[in-house]
């Protein structure tokens, strides 16, 4: 069994004899091993009969008649994989990978992705230059009775509004728990698993009061876990006695949103929470007027509330700064890190989330400045978002493929364990702006190799013949 890296080319019927959809080059035929009688094609969940004939020449490309693209939604000039299976005489075009976002298809190309655009782009980048195609889409146009996505592909330095196929794996970028929660969506991603056997990876935010509970289990763990449990307003009052400062956190809270921090110095009980440009800061003369206050603000969210003991951390430049540890499974399948950076918050802001007015700092030029006893080396707090990673995984269901481990520093030297986050955000894990392509993203294009069981084949480069032997099965 070989593999090769082709260039799609969709012609009218005049290129094409009777009886024939397909031309590929004798060479081409020779490496992928083609039979001489019809086989199937596929992309991504579309099959059907390919009727091949032979060229003398050298060229990658695959001819395709229109009527045969059109069945397996597969566009020209596409720059893909290749590889013939003997065993179930089939051609395997990708693979297909499928970014779910929440974003509506119809919306002005220039906002189309928002934040996400960049991101987007650059995964469209990695996998033309690896073979592997791409569609972005919403859960509106997920149909899983006709078998395709409608969504955007991108060709030409522009997103082309398409049908797909559905994909051979789903990568979840939804960024609103509203919309993840929608019974519709949920009922879509469980037919896709179960039903269509197509791997949904990150399929779902993580709630902190869940997460913590898992990661007490283990012993190794424990010691990173700041004191949390459910807000109630009697444990309120004693984690308040206990730590002089804690913090209200919405269990399903993200990008900082909606976190209260309430400190009791000098018979003053003072209450902080940040809004759109400040943090605002409320102090109450008695602990009863200050507990009145909280009550009404938690008992006015939609969210619950779960209570943080207060840290003596650490701070950069009199701020208060966090180090977020990008952690993702690579081409092997195995959790590695891939990148970690610093975030410093806004002297105006309790909380360092870009989405607060954070900065982004070098992790290890923060670390050196900061001063604690037994300061950890970047190495070692490397060591430890992996160990939690590792452990979430081993004690939790679900299929994750990247998670933002964001760990911050006491006095003391202690590593404690802020938040676990599956959907981290595309806007903090590089220090600065860059032209190319991003170490996660390229991480990510071979996740999706493994998942879908392409792995021993994918190459980067320009489309040219590229063969190896067959030690992966495709998972279907």
């Amino acid at each position: 069994m070989g593999h090769a890296r082709i260039m799609i080319q969709v012609l009218s019927e005049r290129y094409f004899p009777p009886q024939v959809n397909m031309i590929v080059s004798q060479s081409l035929a020779n490496r992928l091993q083609l039979p001489k009688h019809p086989i199937w094609a596929t992309f991504g969940s579309a099959v059907d009969t390919a009727f091949i004939a032979t060229i003398q020449n050298q060229t990658p490309l695959v001819r395709i008649h229109s009527r045969l693209a059109e069945k397996l939604r597969i566009t020209d000039q596409q720059n893909l994989n290749v590889r013939y299976n003997p065993r179930n005489g089939a051609l395997y075009f990708g693979p297909l990978l499928g970014i779910l976002i929440n974003q509506d298809v119809q919306g002005n190309s220039k906002q189309r992705f928002g934040m996400m655009a960049r991101f987007l782009e650059e995964c469209a980048q990695a996998c033309a230059s690896k073979g592997v195609a791409l569609v972005v889409f919403p859960p509106e146009e997920i149909h899983l009775s006709k078998g395709f996505v409608r969504g955007w592909t991108y060709q030409g330095q522009q997103w082309n509004l398409t049908e797909a196929p559905l994909p051979d794996t789903v990568y979840n970028r939804i960024t609103s728990r509203r919309i993840e929660r929608r019974q519709d969506l949920q009922q879509k991603l469980s037919l896709l698993r179960n039903i269509h056997q197509i791997p949904v990876f990150n399929e779902t935010f993580l709630n902190k009061q869940q997460v913590h509970n898992l990661l007490a289990k283990d012993a190794h763990i424990r010691p990173l876990l700041p004191e949390t449990h459910p807000y109630h307003p009697k444990r309120f009052r004693i984690m308040l006695n206990k730590h002089r400062v804690v913090y209200l956190k919405p269990t399903n809270g993200s990008l900082g949103q909606g976190i209260i921090r309430v400190t009791a110095s000098d018979g003053k009980w003072i209450c902080q929470y940040t809004e759109a440009t400040s943090t605002v800061t409320r102090i109450f003369p008695r602990s009863d007027e200050a507990f009145r206050h909280l009550r009404q603000k938690v008992a006015g969210s939609r969210s619950r509330y779960l209570i943080q003991q207060g840290l003596n951390l650490v701070k950069w430049d009199g701020r208060p700064v966090d180090f977020r540890v990008l952690i993702q499974k690579n081409g092997k399948g195995i959790w590695s890190v891939t990148s970690t950076v610093a975030r410093v918050a806004n002297d105006q802001h309790i909380v360092s989330n870009l989405a607060r007015g954070g900065t982004l700092r070098k992790a290890g030029e923060v670390l050196a400045a900061v001063q604690a006893v037994n300061k950890p080396t970047l190495q070692q707090i490397r060591n430890k978002a992996l160990s939690i990673v590792e452990a979430f995984e081993r004690l939790s269901q679900g299929h994750y493929a990247e998670l933002g481990v964001d760990l911050v520093l006491d006095q003391q030297g202690q590593l404690w364990l802020l938040e676990l986050n599956s959907k981290p955000s595309k806007t903090d894990e590089t220090v600065s702006p860059s032209t190319v392509i991003r170490p996660s993203v390229n991480c990510l294009v071979d996740y999706v190799s493994y998942i879908t069981g392409w792995a021993p084949f994918l190459t980067t480069g320009n489309p040219e013949f590229r063969v190896r032997p067959d030690r992966t099965r495709r998972k279907r």
